[in-house]
């Protein structure tokens, strides 16, 4: 028997080696948070302090030093959530994760956008380019000091793949797929309502708004009215049969930010709050810093993967954003020639389809090759309905519709000096809300804007004619701005925030109900000498006002005791956690939700 024990001993010891050995794999790949290291290129010494929470301060005397320093810490501390981003927006996710990727990889792979953050990197303007390179060998120094790779390419039995400049468009690019509507599905939604159902019950079902709204320019839009019978073929349905599977709201996302001039402040200079919701993810996408170069110091969370400070202030202007849902991605309806497939119509013409052989790297399996078609306005993505092959338009595919021009913010003087930035920056459209040191606030759109003409841009429709189409940007002093409204405050939360002339350069991208935009206005609305205080009070405020009109409706409407037990008892007018009434409305009008709109919807 002695060499049954001498195996089981041996077993121990190779379970305790490869434990040991994991356990100094691990650790070895975490970050270096003490001590001096060297770093080349560094024109002169930049120190990294951490506060309690583990949030670093960078001091450095040149923006170049920081940007390498930032990168650095950055490749050490978040190198994986960068690599996801960049391989995200390329189509390369499979090469690191294998072919249960290659489905978002050929969505993705499809816009091209590596080929994309090429060419806007060869658009940047020299300061910009040398920001960059000095982010990119910051990140790729801080790969190169750690003892081992970060253990997600343990897990994955992979090596990092160095950092290069495009990357860093990559990460913006990234934004887009998570912030637009890439390919169009709004659009293409409500085209198949228009084609297929009634037109009451189409302008119905797709408003453009609703009595909730509360924009900060304009008036919320009367509700249309509800169709007859005859516009309605819907087939009879029971809600009762399916309350147990009311779908999930897949956790819908909902930014919020506001400001408040200082005349209305206790203190006299303005106040500015900015809630930044994404998905929840371990690790948080933002990571929070504060950077001194110089004599400038900016305050804010930062994105993996880019140099620049996101949000935050410079202590002269401070700024946020919420997602607009404008319209950024247009579907054109392709004509091609029956005589000759490979041909779609344009004003000009007759013009081949342009073909790129895409290959999708995949891990632990053979490469695929992946076709894509392009157009003159951008990749073929998908047939409608009725067959008819669908190019995508859409602003990050522009040379200028990416780039980093976001980080002027960081040493912007003035209201005026934000406002410029945002308009000209290459990012995702966004809601941006700021205010100045001298009491002053402001909101414009920090992104692109395209100029369309011959059409509004909510339905898919030909460009072929050339009366339809993009005519390159909106000038800057075109841009829709609303600087110190009479009211003292701003405020947005993805819903609509003005009307008229304005609303028309945005479009329609399935804009949010205005029913938080509403609340958080009346929270402000009710502060007259308004403080620090009271703004996080508003971003705490849980009650459920929304929610409290359906709880009306179902006391009103459902014949069931134990329901109308809870809706009475268990209501504690707000969204938490100790709120069986709440979860139960919120369940309840998920459900008739589904049960109306799949009857009402079955033509499409």
């Amino acid at each position: 028997m002695k060499w049954v024990k001498r195996l089981g001993l041996g077993l121990i010891v190779i379970v305790v080696v490869a434990g040991v050995g994991l356990y100094y794999r691990v650790t070895a790949s975490l970050p270096d948070v003490d001590g001096e290291i060297e770093v080349k290129g560094l024109a002169s010494s930049v120190t990294v302090e951490r506060d309690a929470l583990g949030v670093p301060t960078f001091r450095g005397d040149s923006r170049l030093d920081v940007g390498r320093a930032l990168g650095f810490v950055h490749g050490q501390e978040r190198f994986f959530q960068m690599d996801l981003m960049r391989r995200r927006a390329a189509g390369e996710l499979a090469e690191l994760f294998g072919a249960d990727a290659l489905p978002l990889d050929r969505r993705h792979r499809a816009h091209r956008m590596r080929v994309r953050a090429t060419r806007a990197v060869a658009a940047t303007g020299a300061t910009e380019r040398a920001l960059l390179e000095a982010y990119t060998e910051g990140v790729n120094a801080g790969l190169t000091a750690l003892g081992a790779s970060h253990f997600e390419y343990l897990l994955l039995r992979q090596e990092p793949r160095p950092w290069v400049v495009e990357d860093s468009v990559l990460v913006v690019a990234s934004m887009y797929f998570e912030l637009n509507d890439a390919d169009g599905q709004y659009e293409s939604t409500l085209g198949l309502l228009h084609d297929v159902l009634p037109p009451e019950l189409a302008q119905f079902l797709s408003p453009m708004g609703t009595n909730w709204d509360s924009p900060v320019d304009g008036e919320a839009f009367a509700t249309a009215p509800v169709p007859g019978p005859g516009a309605v073929h819907a087939k009879p349905v029971s809600v009762n049969e399916r309350l147990g599977e009311a779908p999930d709201d897949n956790m819908t996302l909902g930014s919020n930010n506001w400001a408040v001039a200082g005349s209305r402040t206790v203190h006299g200079g303005a106040l500015l709050a900015s809630d930044m919701h994404l998905g929840h993810a371990v690790p948080n996408i933002w990571y929070r810093a504060v950077l001194h170069s110089g004599s400038n110091t900016a305050v804010g969370v930062t994105l993996p993967g880019t140099p620049i400070l996101v949000a935050g202030s410079n202590t002269r202007v401070a700024w946020g954003f919420t997602n607009t849902n404008g319209d950024w991605v247009d579907l054109v309806e392709l004509e091609t020639n029956p005589e000759s497939p490979d041909t779609y119509r344009t004003p000009a013409g007759w013009t081949a389809f342009t073909v790129h052989e895409e290959i999708l790297h995949v891990a632990n399996g053979e490469p695929e090759i992946f076709t894509v078609r392009e157009t003159i306005w951008g990749p073929v993505i998908d047939k409608d309905h009725r067959g008819t092959l669908r190019a995508a338009r859409w602003i990050a595919h522009d040379v200028g519709g990416v780039n980093l021009a976001l980080g002027e913010l960081e040493t912007a003087a003035s209201l005026d000096d934000a406002l410029a930035i945002a308009q000209r920056s290459g990012i995702p459209p966004q809601n941006f809300v700021c205010a100045d040191s001298a009491g002053a606030i402001a909101w414009t759109i920090a992104g692109r804007i395209p100029r369309r003409f011959g059409f509004d841009g909510r339905l898919p429709s030909s460009w072929a004619d050339g009366a339809r189409g993009w005519d390159g940007w909106l000038d800057s002093e075109d841009y829709p701005v609303i600087r110190n409204p009479e009211a003292g405050i701003l405020w947005t939360a993805n819903a609509r925030v003005v009307g008229g002339s304005m609303l028309d350069e945005l479009g329609d991208g399935g804009y949010d109900l205005g029913a938080r935009a509403r609340q958080i206005r009346d929270d402000l609305l009710e502060l007259d000498e308004a403080s620090e205080q009271d703004m996080l009070e508003i971003q705490l405020d849980d009650r459920a006002l929304f929610m409290d009109t359906w709880r009306s409706y179902l006391l009103a409407g459902i014949n069931d005791d134990d329901l109308h037990r809870i809706l009475e008892d268990e209501w504690t007018g707000r969204a938490s956690t100790d709120s069986v009434g709440y979860r139960v409305v919120r369940e309840l009008r998920l459900a008739i939700y589904e049960e109306v709109l799949s009857a009402l919807t079955a033509d499409a």
